[in-house]
């Protein structure tokens, strides 16, 4: 079986502190890596670029999941994409 490449959030990442006065916005920014653990499946998430909103560069996310059992796959997978990107040396503005 393969493994299965999506984002990890219906949303780039917000600045820090920026939503905890909104619980509920932060639990919906988790709802794409909930399937994964009630599934009990293998799951990674990645850098995988920024994106611009409001005049920052914010982080952006990719979500790899397995079959049952599937880790060492699931490793391979990510660290072949950590080989043709550099998405994992670079800090967005702000987070370093």
């Amino acid at each position: 079986m393969d493994v299965v490449l999506s984002p990890t959030a219906p949303t780039a990442a917000f600045e820090l502190g920026a939503k905890t006065s909104d619980p509920i916005a932060m639990y919906l920014n988790d709802i794409y890596s909930i399937a994964a653990n009630l599934a009990g499946l293998p799951g990674i998430s990645i850098p995988c670029g920024f994106v611009t909103e409001g005049g920052k560069d914010l982080p952006v996310g990719l979500q790899l999941v397995g079959p049952h059992f599937g880790e060492s796959r699931l490793l391979a997978v990510s660290h072949q994409y950590q080989q043709h990107t550099d998405w994992h040396r670079r800090v967005a503005p702000g987070y370093a």
